[in-house]
């Protein structure tokens, strides 16, 4: 373990220094950079719409992957099962997403987008790009392409290790 650093002028001055003094710099850059993308992008969804995160999250998955789950949903995105039910719950009391049981199981209801959830997807979804644009405009064209490679080999590595605690 690291014993703690005093603060100097430079680490006060430039918060991002931590991520130099941790022993899991990786894991707290990740962070630190999806934390300065999602809080102000997710903030604003929220407050413009009215919906949740989970909710957000949600339409997100439907738009491109229909007739999955609750639990699918939770086991992608790491969300709580209780908060994507609410989310589930409010976003069919909407009119933004429909419900079906599963035939091949009765206890399991499939979730699809309707034109107003995709409606509503495709009104935040420019802001969420141009952020993604905005965070990667640093890296040129071949840099993006091995970051990408990069997080997806580490994405394909979540099953590996990543458990349910």
């Amino acid at each position: 373990m690291m014993p703690p650093a005093a603060a100097d002028e430079t680490t006060a001055s430039d918060p991002r220094k931590i991520l130099d003094l941790t022993s899991i710099s990786t894991a707290y850059t990740i962070g630190y950079i999806l934390n300065h993308y999602r809080e102000p992008s997710f903030r604003g969804i929220e407050t413009e719409t009215g919906l949740t995160r989970p909710e957000i999250v949600t339409l997100i998955f439907l738009y491109r992957l229909e007739g999955v789950s609750a639990a699918e949903i939770c086991a992608f995105s790491g969300h709580l099962k209780a908060n994507v039910s609410r989310a589930v719950i409010a976003l069919s009391r909407k009119g933004l997403i429909r419900r079906t049981v599963d035939r091949g199981d009765q206890r399991r209801q499939l979730l699809y987008i309707t034109d107003a959830g995709r409606g509503m997807h495709d009104r935040f979804m420019p802001a969420l790009e141009a952020r993604q644009s905005a965070m990667l405009a640093c890296l040129n064209e071949r840099e993006r392409a091995q970051f990408d490679r990069l997080l997806r080999k580490l994405a394909a590595h979540v099953p590996d290790w990543a458990r349910e605690d």
